[in-house]
């Protein structure tokens, strides 16, 4: 293992702590008005996050030897992986565009089921980091 894979996989976790943020942030939005402002707040720290993780997750697995990689567990924690972050990206964000698009002021329903989802990705999002965590205990 190469001497850089530590402060690699560092930064990768830095990165992934970071996305996970936004199931803290979106109880507290209230109107149209925070969503929107949340959204030119957060895209921009969302981008840099989700290049570092591209970056650093090609590092991590161009690091790893290719007979790690052939392993099913590894192949299924990957795709876990991609899949919690998929989630948050198109499930969470998507909803929070639309909620800013809207031309409520409010938008109480748009914001409960903002919030729902965000209970719903999050439960989604621990569970399958759970499951990664299991795999890679058990590993053989």
């Amino acid at each position: 293992m190469p001497a850089i894979f530590m402060p690699v996989l560092v930064v990768h976790l830095i990165a992934v702590c970071s996305k996970l943020t936004i199931f803290f942030a979106i109880p507290r939005l209230r109107s149209v008005a925070g969503v929107t402002r949340f959204i030119q707040r957060y895209r921009p720290f969302e981008t840099t996050a989700n290049i570092l993780l591209w970056i650093t997750g090609g590092l991590l697995v161009l690091f790893s030897s290719l007979k790690m990689l052939e392993q099913a567990w590894m192949i299924i924690s990957l795709l876990l992986y991609l899949l919690v972050f998929v989630a948050i990206r198109y499930g969470l964000f998507r909803e929070l565009q639309k909620i800013s698009d809207s031309r409520k002021i409010l938008a109480e329903a748009e914001l409960k089921r903002l919030r729902v989802s965000n209970w719903c990705i999050g439960i989604l999002a621990v569970a399958l980091l759970a499951i990664i965590a299991y795999l890679m205990s058990v590993q053989p």
